[in-house]
């Protein structure tokens, strides 16, 4: 009997010690989650990443291949436009944004002299006098840089908002010819 009670008291020690940590555990996903809303709340976004419109799409810096985001974006407080790139075998690159809600005169593309496309915008309140009981949708400015791959074409960038989606074309450099000896080996039958 003295073996089961040994026994019983390790497993009342174990069982306190699994509850303290769980607890722990707790007050500190606690702490996180009340650091992270007030990032959100002063920011927008929380440690480099950010949620958009729709809710649970998360992405953060250097997410877009070929090319990269800046690096002082993922430090910025304004919140960046999720971008999906498609490396089209056509030859160019295809640039995809949601944009739910903007027309094209919400929007500016600009291309820099360093080959950085900056695409931004913002979203206004449709009722900016009313008072609102609950907020979920994203407003105000937003940005998103995209460096150009060294195969991208700077001339030739072309845009469209259709359906909520903007879409950006950026074509490719044009392989150059191999040059072609002016002298032709004749084949000796």
């Amino acid at each position: 009997t003295c073996s089961h009670t040994i026994g019983q008291v390790q497993a009342d020690n174990i069982i306190d010690m699994v509850s303290v940590l769980v607890c722990s555990a707790m007050l500190l996903l606690q702490d996180m989650l009340k650091e992270m809303a007030k990032q959100w709340k002063e920011t927008g976004s929380v440690s480099g990443r950010v949620f958009w419109p729709g809710g649970g799409v998360e992405f953060g810096p250097n997410r877009c291949k070929p090319g990269s985001s800046q690096p002082d974006q993922a430090k910025s407080s304004t919140p960046q436009l999720p971008l999906d790139v498609v490396d089209a075998p056509e030859g160019f690159y295809t640039l995809y944004a949601d944009v739910p809600g903007l027309s094209k005169a919400d929007l500016s593309i600009k291309l820099s002299k360093e080959c950085v496309l900056t695409i931004s915008g913002e979203r206004k309140s449709p009722l900016a006098d009313a008072p609102l009981q609950q907020q979920e949708r994203a407003l105000g400015s937003f940005e998103r840089r995209w460096e150009l791959p060294e195969d991208a074409e700077s001339e030739g960038i072309s845009a469209k908002v259709a359906d909520g989606v903007l879409t950006i074309t950026v074509p490719k450099k044009q392989p150059q010819p191999e040059p072609v000896d002016e002298q032709q080996d004749i084949f000796i039958a």
